[in-house]
């Protein structure tokens, strides 16, 4: 079984104050896509976010294993 090299995240940030910050993390598919249940999580969470009244914005990340 091969293993990957990289880790994909959707990631919701935050700005609080100077520099933005991690809210919250989703491991994806290599190219960033969610299944199911992911994607309507990710939605919802992101919608909650935006409540709260701080700057929001989402991003890809890959890290290496």
């Amino acid at each position: 079984m091969k293993v990957n090299k990289y880790t994909y995240y959707r990631v919701i940030q935050q700005q609080y104050g100077q520099d933005w910050e991690d809210a919250d993390q989703y491991e994806t598919t290599s190219d960033y896509t969610l299944d199911k249940e992911g994607r309507k999580a990710f939605k919802h969470d992101l919608a909650e976010y935006k409540l709260m009244g701080y700057p929001t914005r989402t991003i890809n990340r890959k890290e290496l294993n």
